[in-house]
């Protein structure tokens, strides 16, 4: 599963290019207090907010993997020198949205999957009269709904501790730009 971490960046925003154009999206090289920051993916909104030479606290969902080469960045919102703080809150809505769909979906392949191996178990436990077929579909119905319903809560969950991390940016971990730039491969520097 991947992991990221609610970090806070901050420092002078010496050269930001456009490594990559998506819709609403942009993926940036940046160069922040002199360390080169790969592979940030910057909502339009905001990009076109950032000016090279001002101060600048980047609120970012980054990726903490052990294949760096893969680790990306996503900024939520920034706050500015005057502190006037930028953010998209469609963004927001968005990714709740993405993440319950992950949530049923997974809790569907839960159900169906811990389904097969409880039918097994129930057979193998209850065969031989101790209990018959439609009550052992019944159990192994129950059980399968119950991990369905975990697995679908746990992610479900993930949502919500996003969700409520957007709401107080004050508490996002403080890391200094050469820090951050260690979770990147060599390759994107």
């Amino acid at each position: 599963m991947t992991k990221f971490d609610y970090l806070k960046i901050s420092g002078c925003l010496e050269e930001i290019r456009v490594f990559e154009h998506f819709s609403d999206v942009v993926q940036v090289i940046m160069r922040v207090d002199g360390v080169v920051i790969p592979n940030f993916k910057i909502p339009l909104a905001i990009y076109e907010e950032l000016e090279q030479g001002s101060q600048v606290e980047f609120y970012a969902l980054v990726q903490n993997s052990k294949n760096k080469i893969r680790n990306i960045a996503v900024v939520y919102a920034i706050r500015t020198a005057s502190g006037r703080l930028l953010s998209v809150p469609s963004m927001r809505y968005k990714v709740q949205i993405n993440i319950l769909i992950t949530a049923a979906i997974m809790a569907a392949i839960a159900f169906v999957a811990s389904f097969i191996g409880f039918a097994y178990l129930v057979d193998f436990l209850f065969s031989g009269g101790r209990m018959s077929i439609s009550g052992q579909g019944t159990l192994a119905t129950w059980l399968a709904s119950i991990t369905g319903l975990a697995v679908g809560a746990f992610f479900a969950g993930t949502g919500v501790y996003l969700f409520y991390k957007t709401t107080v940016l004050d508490t996002w971990q403080s890391i200094a730009p050469a820090r951050v730039v260690e979770r990147f491969s060599k390759l994107h520097r």
